[in-house]
């Protein structure tokens, strides 16, 4: 039977090499605790739906801008890594990587679960709002502790499934908050809650085939560019124009930023992912739930419901007892 590789989690007390940003030499000592990881992904991954939902306004089709963004993204992530930063001689970093014959399917099949669920997100903000798409990002730690747990990835807790459990009654008021929606912004608030799905099965197929020996931000470099190679082939496809409609300082600034997120945001990703495991790396989406929906109010004016109050709720109750959970197991 072949053996799976899966990336081995750090130790709760990291040593001081490890406790460093994936930078090469460009290394500042220690947000690298996993908690400080997730609320710096999480809130990234807020933010950059905030600026979907304002790519239309900016003449910006959201596909096109979310397809430049992560070219810019990758292109800045390779930069910090490879042009200012050199990796040490006996660092983890180093070492002769993972063999292509790992690298390109994971790296195949991690770029497809990653930009179909970006792809429906960008869409949607625009219908639905941005504090809704970011609140579909809270449910995929249910469906990934219920795979982890499956899979034999982790062992059942039960304070972590009472967490779990909390952040599924967070997706179900979710659902909720959504009923008096037109009949398109019901559609695309029923395509969004299709993200979990993606995302969840992405997590789990990142740890179980974690190629051996591969260091985190090649692997998040790979995926951002087949990523940016499947969507720019189906917006040639579909028509979906390249460019906004007339350029203007607003448009570059948009585009700007939201690449400068992504480089940052997935340099950190896979990094979050090998040092705490794919049940915590998924409720980035929870933090998401919650700073995207205090972002939509602070910028668009999006009012929350009660029910989406109360997703919010749910959702931080969810991640404390996760993350105690995790602590103690």
């Amino acid at each position: 039977m072949k053996k799976v590789l899966r990336p081995e989690p750090i130790s709760a007390e990291p040593n001081v090499e490890e406790n460093e940003w994936p930078f090469g030499r460009l290394r500042i000592k220690s947000p690298e605790q996993p908690l400080v990881l997730l609320l710096i992904v999480g809130s990234f991954l807020a933010v950059s739906t905030i600026i979907a939902k304002a790519a239309p306004e900016f003449g910006w089709h959201p596909l096109a801008l979310l397809q430049w963004s992560i070219l810019g993204g990758a292109i800045g992530l390779f930069t910090l890594t490879r042009v200012f930063a050199t990796d040490r001689p006996g660092s983890e970093h180093a070492g002769n990587g993972a063999a292509f014959s790992q690298l390109a399917p994971y790296l195949l099949v991690s770029g497809i679960l990653f930009i179909i669920p970006n792809m429906i997100a960008v869409v949607a903000a625009p219908k639905v709002g941005a504090g809704f798409v970011s609140l579909s990002f809270a449910f995929p730690l249910v469906l990934t502790y219920a795979f982890a747990v499956v899979l034999r990835i982790e062992k059942f807790q039960k304070l972590r499934g009472t967490g779990v459990l909390f952040g599924l009654a967070g997706g179900i008021l979710l659902a909720v908050s959504g009923k008096n929606l037109t009949v398109e912004a019901s559609f695309w608030s029923l395509f969004a809650l299709t993200i979990p799905i993606f995302l969840a099965t992405g997590n789990i197929y990142r740890t179980l085939k974690w190629p051996a020996g591969a260091k985190p931000v090649d692997l998040a470099l790979g995926m951002m560019a087949v990523g940016f190679v499947a969507l720019a082939v189906f917006n040639l496809f579909f028509g979906v124009p390249f460019a906004p409609g007339s350029w203007s300082e607003n448009a570059g600034v948009l585009l700007a930023a939201q690449a400068a997120i992504f480089s940052l945001q997935y340099g950190l990703y896979f990094r979050l992912q090998q040092t705490a495991g794919p049940v915590y790396l998924s409720q980035i989406g929870s933090v998401a739930a919650v700073v995207g929906l205090g972002l939509g109010f602070l910028v668009f004016g999006e009012i929350p419901n009660a029910e989406k109050l109360a997703a919010v709720v749910a959702v931080g109750v969810g991640i404390v007892l996760v993350t105690i959970g995790r602590n103690r197991h």
